[in-house]
């Protein structure tokens, strides 16, 4: 048993760091720590650096840290791709057109969250993987033993990916620069080639910034220039000119930003604010196109109304395209920003549900104001009968229509209620009718009679509001205490007022026939006869 102790106690005496360390591969050293009382990390020692994959949040830092000028070890750093995959020089030009593929696509360590499992599960596949983000489906980390690289598969599609996110004219640019970028010469934070790469893209916006305006001028002129309405083709270019401009220019600084090699911290903000700008610019412009529709659907061209939709209905369709627009605005602004808006879209159905079903009144009369603008069964002005009241409209507003009646009340009717019920428009005739019995006394001389009539005829035909054709004027009845003649008369006129003052001219004129032809209007009477009894 000495025998076997002494040799292993003079190992140990000669090599105490060999507890420490145990060589993994050539050139490698293997470290142990022991973080508070979680379970260990291991991280090994390779081109004079420290480094880990012990988890994906490990793997993904030593690809992505070590390939920053500050800590350049791209030795280091191809450690996370697969070594079936080419030499190191390959690998290490992988590792680099990755890096690249990730600020093309928008993808920072800043915005992912990655886990610091050891065994990391994915939760629908319950395979020992991790993809970094949906945008790169392809890419995706895998554990091999004790480390997290990436996958073979994922390796072989790195050069894919990189042609496939620059151009062909942008890719030698693109790795010319991340070349120059290491050793530059800091100027207030930012490289010499930094500044100048800046200098370029500002003039090269100011004149994308002409050029968008006066193309967006040129295109619209085109589109309607058969409206012939200069007003909506000048508003149309007023109010797109701003929105469209910035947006046109946020997305070119956008997909610059990743040919300025910035760090990922700066990056990762920049592309944040273009996202919130873009996203506000379009929140904009969906707003001021629904101004825009109402502008068109309610203006007067040069012949006639595009849409015949009633001059009250603007207010309800400006607001209800407008609540609309800020909507789908908003759920654009969400999209932008990489947010999942299925479940938004959900809960604002689910939302609008209750809240219908809560305020399902009012919803039932704003819906009863579109359909009474739409299918205008009155307007304001015109004398209708609903629902047993009856009145001169004087308004139509969101929730009620407001009628004032012969009695000179002002009644409130719930617009749903107007919308679902029989509504008489008297307003809506083209004559107003005038139907009634002169009654004449019995005893009246049948020429006076004759006359009396024939005169009636001569003052319709001589009236300026009455219908010239269609009516009657004849001996209708032998009533139990007159003569009735029957007088049918239609005033070619929609205004209640102007009815009434045609009535009375025309009963007045008739009064006067009446004198002339020596008759005398009856009125209900008895005779009474009584038998005296003889005794």
């Amino acid at each position: 048993m000495s025998k076997i102790l002494l040799p292993l106690l003079l190992i140990i005496s000669i090599h105490p760091a060999t507890l420490l360390f145990a060589q993994e591969e050539e050139g490698e050293i293997l470290l142990e720590s022991h973080p508070n009382d979680h379970d260990f990390y291991k991280f090994y020692i390779y081109d004079s650096v420290e480094y880990s994959q012990s988890t994906p949040y490990h793997a993904l830092h030593t690809h992505l840290d070590f390939l920053d000028e500050q800590n350049y070890h791209p030795k280091t750093a191809a450690r996370v791709i697969p070594t079936s995959v080419g030499n190191l020089d390959t690998r290490i030009e992988l590792a680099e057109e990755l890096k690249l593929i990730f600020a093309g696509k928008g993808i920072y360590l800043n915005q992912l969250d990655l886990p610091l499992q050891k065994d990391h599960v994915e939760k629908n596949t319950g395979k020992k993987r991790f993809i970094i983000n949906e945008k790169l489906p392809e890419i995706y980390l895998i554990k091999v033993g004790e480390r997290w690289r990436y996958s073979s598969y994922s390796a072989l599609k790195i050069n894919k990916i990189f042609k496939e996110t620059f151009p062909p004219y942008s890719r030698d640019i693109i790795k010319f620069v991340s070349k120059i970028e290491k050793g530059n010469n800091y100027v207030l934070g930012l490289k010499v080639w930094q500044w100048g790469a800046l200098l370029g893209i500002s003039i090269l916006m100011y004149i994308v910034y002409f050029v968008v305006i006066r193309l967006l001028a040129f295109f619209i002129k085109q589109f309607f220039s058969k409206e012939g309405n200069q007003y909506f083709i000048s508003t149309l270019i007023l109010k797109y000119k701003r929105p469209v401009t910035i947006a046109v220019l946020v997305f070119l600084f956008y997909i610059l930003i990743p040919l300025l090699l910035l760090d990922s911290t700066i990056a990762f903000g920049l592309t944040v604010l273009c996202k919130v700008v873009f996203g506000f610019t379009v929140v904009v412009f969906i707003f001021r196109t629904a101004d825009l529709l109402v502008l068109q659907v309610m203006t007067t061209g040069t012949k006639k109304k595009r849409w015949n939709i009633d001059a009250h209905l603007t207010p309800v369709l400006r607001s209800s395209l407008r609540i609309v627009a800020l909507m789908i605005g908003f759920l654009f602004f969400l999209k932008i920003l990489g947010y999942n808006i299925n479940n938004i879209v959900t809960g604002i159905s689910f939302g609008g549900l209750i809240i219908a079903f809560a305020a399902q009144d009012t919803v039932k009369n704003f819906i009863g104001s579109i359909m009474l603008f739409t299918d205008k069964p009155f307007s304001v002005g015109d004398s209708i009968v609903v629902k047993g009241q009856s009145g001169i409209v004087e308004e139509i507003g969101f929730r009620t229509t407001k009628i004032r009646t012969f009695n000179n009340s002002l009644v409130s009717l719930p617009n749903n209620i107007a919308a679902d019920n029989e509504v008489d428009n008297m307003g809506k005739r083209e004559f107003r009718r005038f139907n009634t019995l002169l009654s004449l006394e019995y005893g009246t001389d049948r020429k006076n009679l004759k006359l009396f009539i024939e005169e009636v005829r001569k003052a319709i035909d001589n009236h300026p509001t009455t219908r010239k054709e269609g009516y009657q004027v004849r001996l209708y009845q032998f009533a139990p205490s007159s003569i009735d003649i029957l007088l049918n008369v239609f005033f070619e006129t929609d205004d209640y007022n102007i009815e009434l003052q045609s009535r009375e001219e025309l009963m007045f004129t008739i009064m006067e026939i009446a004198d002339t032809s020596n008759v005398q209007f009856a009125f209900p009477t008895q005779t009474i006869h009584l038998n005296e009894k003889k005794e």
